[in-house]
């Protein structure tokens, strides 16, 4: 219950055109979950000038990775799509910090139960824990949180693309269409509140959910 997760979260937020680079990036290195967004920008036009950039529609890309793995996603970021250099795009890594065994079993390819698997450190006191499920949920969802304390929630939605190795895995029928469901805890409440979203719409649910949390490494207006 305690080990560390091994898994990291990589984040590409790129011109809208590019955002089928980053997903068959994603798919020659086989990360088995990866999801786009739609975002804007939001960066005044003179700096967009001065960067080189011409447009502010963004793809959000990401997916779920080992850490080795992760590292590895970034450094070709990096390299073969040039995003070390200014006006080409932004990717970061997150450190996962909590997931559900189920899961974990799945992308590390290890023999585990429907549990939480969390990691020991704890950085600021909060964490976010996301929540990424069918469509159709996210009430059943923040019930659930807000049952274990949480306060609130963001919701966006998104499109899973790399899915088949999920429902061989689970042996379900997953949808593409997505809603994600962001939440900023208390890290003290972080557990029981995975452990109630997994209860409510977890994989063994018609949501299919993937309940995991990572860690907030600074932030400013968390009420207490």
């Amino acid at each position: 219950m305690t080990a560390q997760s091994g898994l990291a979260f990589v984040v590409a937020v790129v011109d809208v055109g590019k955002g089928e680079k980053i997903l068959s990036l994603f798919r020659e290195e086989h990360a088995l979950l990866d999801y786009v967004c739609m975002a804007h920008g939001t960066a005044r036009t003179e700096m967009l000038d001065l960067l080189g950039i011409g447009e502010t529609a963004k793809a959000v890309v990401f997916c779920l990775a080992a850490s080795g793995q992760a590292q590895r996603i970034l450094n070709r970021l990096g390299k073969e799509l040039q995003m070390r250099y200014p006006g080409r795009g932004i990717a970061f890594t997150i450190p996962v910090s909590g997931i559900g065994r189920r899961w974990h079993s799945l992308l590390t390819q290890a023999d585990e139960q429907e549990e939480i698997r969390m990691n020991k450190s704890e950085q600021t006191g909060f964490d976010v824990v996301a929540v990424v499920m069918e469509r159709g949920y996210t009430n059943v969802a923040m019930d659930a949180a807000r049952k274990a304390g949480a306060r609130g929630g963001t919701v966006i939605s998104a499109r899973g693309i790399a899915e088949n190795e999920v429902k061989r895995f689970f042996g379900i029928e997953i949808q593409a269409e997505k809603e994600i469901v962001f939440l900023v805890v208390k890290s003290a409440e972080k557990k029981q509140i995975m452990t109630e979203l997994m209860r409510a719409v977890g994989t063994r649910t018609r949501s299919h959910g993937l309940i995991l949390s990572m860690p907030v490494s600074d932030a400013i207006g968390l009420a207490d």
